[in-house]
């Protein structure tokens, strides 16, 4: 180390001292500072000494600033006066020649010096200079004037690394010897034999915290950057004999912290080593370490019950490898990386500018935090205030999220006005959405008419056509860019489901389509189920025991009851035959058109899957739900909905009432497929015309007069998934249609795509549909809403009960407790 700096302990707000170390240079200079902005530093020179001998250590004293003392290559200590250079010096020759490696001050004015190792002579010699500094008939005196005797003496034939004294108990030391231990000695105690200690061979660097002088750190030897923590309390009895190399130590008695390889070694670059350790003093557990390429990193610590921090780190939590996993009092809270490690291969040599020496101060700065004074290698001195924790940041149960202010200061009052809101970091939900409803293509459009998806401007068009799950997809991530990421667009989405909830979103299928205006594939679902209600409120489904509410097209074509047998059935056995009778029995209740569209050993089950589907309808019952879709400009599916029922020229009719360019195409089309017209020519208009199309209902009739092929339109996957299994019921044999409804199911189950409900139904089998839904949406609400309905009624389910059980418990979290 060549340069060096120290904090007066004593400094106060109103005067803030430290002192400048230059050991290349032989000198020191006391400093004061003039002016902090909390940026900038400025400070004077109050006095300066540079007639320094050369010196390895050097040590502060705690009670007078104008003294320092310094350990010489020779082996001699040397206390001079840093504001007088002419001052006589106390000098303090070694008996033998050989480095003094470290000297500290006590409290009470002894002077502890730590000595290379050599024979037959103690290493650790303590010395009472204080009567002398304070004796006025006895000045410090000339040079060779020095005390007669050490008042102890220790570590015979052992080198001293590192020496320091105890703040608060300054007749106790502690010491590292060199290659073997670290040792406390109590001076009281007129054995001369060390009370405690601990095994190790980090010996250097040691540092007491002063807020908690049981703790003190020691760094490992030259290249070896190990950084430990031990506890007084827990050191092992000293052996009247030195510990051989081959001796156990009792893990008890071990570092109750320690980081491996605290520092690491940039690439192309040495080993570094650790040149400072030092203890903050105003906040107990922080410690502070500087290693030879410029890395410094403060360790914060904080006390924890043993058995607590062994459970934690059993169980593999924030195990770095660094880290030892012996028994710890101590843990590891945070690592602070003020400064990385400099780089000096880009200039050559040394990087101008990183940190050589540091030192904590006594003082906060202007967040709290605990501030060090650095030194550079260009000379200049900083300031440096660690950053602390983030601001904390918390949602409340009314929906708005609270965080502390910039400056740490506490936010405990709020106010309707939107600058306290601001001020605070408190920001109100909007519930408000754009009226978002169906064109008549079946697309998302908002009040302007634009599609989020197709047509509209809020994306760029995608040249591959989307199916509807696609769709779904992309308009929720649409919606979500359109937002913003303001942080009052992010928590209105974090409690969507509050807001809803607020708004009744419950087991009103009807009010629960009008709250989720925003999102037109979950007002499918909510149209679906509110129809399969209604039957179930109606009992159309339920004959002669046997019910068959709320269950979809795959349940009843596969006549596939899982494990809802026993709920569903009663008094009866669950033969095929039975529930054969059951769904004939139903179509008759009901009063089901015949199907005719293709020959089928399974009529009645296409005709109640239809049913279910919200098709299969005749006479007035299709001219009613047509009209209605005229009368809401859903143009395209009305005419759809006419063709697959087998009526062209309705569907013709329908398009010629539209006005727009499109409608005149379609009812070109539809006149032509009518006439029969299915040459080259018209397949390559048909196509021409579908290729610019973006109105999946139009995409589709375009698919089915162009050939007059129902498979072509299945392929049309950007049509709504009700009507495709509509069209497969209708024109598909029974083989073809086993196997497609079986695909399809498990695409929806596998994708969470709650179109699929049709499908499913809300049996069991809609449980995992819904699982993967939540995964890809976080709409628990709806989810657990939906299955409601049949569960525990019909089935029962842990996961079901489950996912109950946290939407239960959000609503207490959102202190909506008669909602709940």
């Amino acid at each position: 180390m060549e340069t060096a700096v120290r904090w007066s302990p004593s400094s106060s707000i109103d005067e803030q001292r430290f002192l400048l170390v230059d050991v290349t240079g032989c000198s020191f200079r006391q400093c004061k500072v003039e002016s902090y902005d909390g940026k900038n530093l400025r400070y004077g020179t109050l006095s300066r000494n540079r007639r320094v001998p050369q010196f390895r250590a050097f040590d502060w004293s705690p009670h007078d600033e104008s003294i320092v003392a310094v350990g010489e290559w020779s082996g001699s200590a040397t206390v001079l006066r840093i504001d007088d250079e002419q001052a006589s010096t106390i000098s303090i020759p070694a008996k033998q020649q050989r480095v003094c490696n470290a000297i500290s001050f006590a409290k009470s004015g002894l002077l502890a010096v730590g000595l290379e190792r050599v024979r037959n002579d103690t290493c650790l010699n303590i010395w009472d200079v204080e009567h002398r500094l304070l004796t006025s008939a006895s000045p410090i005196g000339s040079p060779g004037v020095s005390p007669h005797e050490p008042v102890r003496r220790f570590a015979s034939s052992e080198g001293v690394t590192s020496i320091k004294f105890f703040h608060g108990q300054p007749d106790s030391l502690v010491a590292g010897i060199k290659g073997a231990s670290i040792r406390l000695y109590d001076l009281r105690d007129n054995a001369g034999n060390a009370a405690i200690q601990f095994q190790t061979t980090s010996v250097h660097n040691i540092s007491i915290d002063p807020l908690n002088e049981n703790y003190f750190a020691s760094a490992g030897t030259q290249k070896d950057t190990t950084i430990q923590i031990w506890d007084r309390r827990f050191g092992s009895p000293a052996p009247a004999t030195p510990l051989g190399a081959g001796a156990v130590m009792n893990a008890h008695w071990g570092p109750v912290l320690e980081y491996r390889r605290a520092f690491e070694a940039p690439s192309r670059m040495a080993p570094p080593s650790i040149w400072s350790l030092r203890y903050c003093r105003g906040r107990s557990g922080f410690l502070g370490a500087l290693a030879s390429n410029g890395d410094f990193k403060i360790f914060e610590t904080r006390e924890a019950l043993a058995n607590e921090s062994n459970e934690y780190h059993k169980q593999g939590h924030w195990q770095q490898e660094w880290q030892s996993p012996i028994d710890q009092q101590l843990s590891t809270k945070r690592v602070h990386h003020v400064a990385p490690a400099s780089d000096t291969t880009r200039h050559g040599g040394r990087e101008s500018g990183h940190i050589v020496a540091f030192d904590f101060t006594n003082l906060a700065g202007p967040k709290g935090m605990p501030t060090a004074i650095i030194l550079r290698s260009n000379k200049s001195v900083e300031i440096h205030e660690l950053k602390g924790l983030p601001p904390v940041l918390t949602m409340s149960a009314t929906g708005q999220l609270i965080g502390s202010r910039i400056d740490h200061q506490a936010v405990n009052k709020f106010s309707a006005t939107d600058d306290v809101l601001a001020r605070a970091g408190l920001f109100s939900i909007s519930t408000d959405r754009s009226e978002v409803s169906m064109n008549g293509g079946g697309h998302p459009t908002r009040s302007d008419g634009h599609s989020p998806l197709v047509g509209g401007s809020d994306m760029p068009q995608s040249p591959e056509r989307l199916s509807s799950r696609e769709e779904h997809e992309r308009w929720i991530q649409a919606r979500r860019c359109k937002q913003g990421s303001s942080v009052e667009s992010l928590v209105s989405d974090m409690t969507e489901s509050r807001r809803r909830c607020i708004q009744g979103y419950l087991f009103d299928c009807q009010k629960n389509r009008s709250i989720v205006s925003d999102d037109p594939w979950l007002q499918t679902m909510w149209d679906w189920i509110g129809e399969a209600k209604q039957l179930a409120l109606d009992q159309s489904l339920e004959v002669r025991g046997i019910d068959l509410s709320y269950l979809g097209v795959c349940n009843i074509w596969n006549v596939d009851l899982a494990s809802e047998k026993a709920t569903r059935i009663s008094g009866r056995s669950d033969n095929t035959d039975i529930l054969l009778y059951a769904i004939e029995a139903i179509c008759r209740s009901l009063n089901l058109p015949e199907f005719a569209s293709i020959e089928s050993s399974l009529p009645a089950h296409r005709r109640l899957c239809l049913h279910i589907c919200g098709l299969g309808l005749t006479g007035e019952d299709l001219d009613n739900v047509i009209q209605d879709l005229v009368s809401k400009d859903q143009i395209t599916e009305a005419a759809f909905l006419a063709l697959i029922h087998n009526e062209p020229k309705q569907a013709l009719s329908v398009v010629k009432a539209g006005s727009t360019p499109r409608n005149r195409e379609l009812s070109l089309a539809l006149a032509g497929f009518i006439r029969g017209t299915t040459d080259d020519t018209w397949d390559e208009t048909i196509q021409d015309i579908a290729s610019s199309v973006t109105d999946s209902f139009a995409r589709a009739i375009l698919a089915f007069v162009r050939t007059g092929a129902w498979q072509d339109v299945l392929s049309e996957t950007s049509l709504p998934l009700k009507h495709r299994v509509g069209i497969a019921l209708m024109y598909i044999a029974d083989d073809a249609l086993t196997t497609w409804i079986t695909t399809i199911t498990d695409e929806c189950i596998t994708h969470g795509d709650i179109e699929g409900i049709v499908l499913t139904g809300l049996s069991e089998k809609a449980i995992p549909l819904f699982q993967n839904y939540i995964l890809k949406y976080n709409d628990l609400q709806s989810a657990i809403l939906a299955l409601s309905h049949t569960s525990p009624l019909y089935f029962s389910s842990a996961l079901v009960d489950a996912w109950r059980a946290e939407y239960r418990n959000r609503l207490n979290t959102y202190r909506l407790f008669l909602h709940r």
